[in-house]
């Protein structure tokens, strides 16, 4: 077992090495604090992306996404301000993100999460995700030093209690998970991606937020483009696999069958496209 999950794990630093390294990027322990817009960053280390908004009353930022990556994350904010860390925004639950907090405990910042997050981050066996303080349902609004940070509760996406993180003053939207820019995501990292919930996020967020800049949850360059297209790669997956089911196509035919070629230059198209028209197809009939 032990050395299954390494090979996993393996094949997980590799692939994603692999998609980053195509964006330029060669060294992924390489911390990248990056300006967006004046006193907000996004922040890049380990294939993770952070929100990092800085005001004179404090820091907010999202996901410590484990120790090492959170310690370099507190010392790169120290070259940008001596203001503390107040604001700890968990985008999910899923411990990659979650794990590595404590750095930000101890100056005394409070942990913000989506309801649905609690029992979910409570699953921690090895005891390194903090518990969230503050809670929200559907909306949120954080207000610090002139800033303002959304967040939005859309249903389930990938997992089930996603923050959609907007600016909107700034026009920044942050997106997590749900949004991977030409990546065809390996299959074994599906199990709880609802398909039918990520298009009902993607259509909402093109609808009812304003935005200029995407910030990805795991690669260095996103954009407006990017999203559109990635829009377009979930529209297109549904609609092939709505109307194989419909002709009454098994999953295992249109494994077979469903082609996306508009897409075929995603990284990864080849190999995954498979199971994520099983995934798809699971979704539409069983719901999740």
């Amino acid at each position: 077992m032990k050395s299954m999950i390494k090979i996993v794990l393996l094949a997980t630093v590799f692939s994603l090495s692999s998609l980053v390294s195509a964006n330029g990027v060669t060294d992924a322990s390489t911390p990248v604090m990056k300006k967006v817009v004046e006193g907000v960053y996004e922040y890049h280390q380990y294939h993770y992306g952070s929100l990092v908004v800085v005001t004179d009353e404090g820091v907010i930022i999202t996901d410590p996404s484990r120790e090492p990556r959170a310690s370099q994350l507190r010392a790169e904010i120290r070259k940008l301000t001596n203001k503390p860390v107040v604001k700890v925004i968990y985008s999910h639950d899923h411990f990659d993100h979650s794990r590595g907090g404590q750095i930000f405990k101890d100056e005394g910042a409070e942990f913000i999460a989506q309801e649905n997050c609690v029992e979910l981050l409570s699953r921690d066996l090895k005891n390194k995700v903090i518990p969230a303080d503050i809670t929200y349902k559907d909306n949120m609004s954080i207000s610090l030093g002139g800033k303002q940070i959304d967040l939005h509760y859309y249903g389930p996406n990938d997992g089930n209690c996603m923050s959609i993180i907007h600016m909107p003053k700034e026009k920044i939207l942050l997106a997590v998970d749900w949004h991977l820019p030409g990546y065809v995501n390996e299959t074994y990292r599906l199990p709880a991606h609802n398909y039918v919930g990520v298009l009902n996020t993607l259509e909402r967020v093109h609808k009812e937020l304003d935005f200029e800049h995407v910030i990805s949850g795991h690669t260095q360059e996103s954009s407006v483009e990017a999203l559109e297209e990635d829009y377009r790669f979930n529209k297109a997956l549904f609609n092939a696999v709505w109307k194989g089911m419909q002709a009454g196509k098994s999953t295992e035919e249109l494994k077979k069958t469903v082609k996306l070629p508009e897409f075929s230059h995603w990284y990864k198209y080849k190999d995954n496209l498979p199971g994520h028209v099983e995934r798809m197809a699971y979704s539409i009939w069983h719901g999740n």
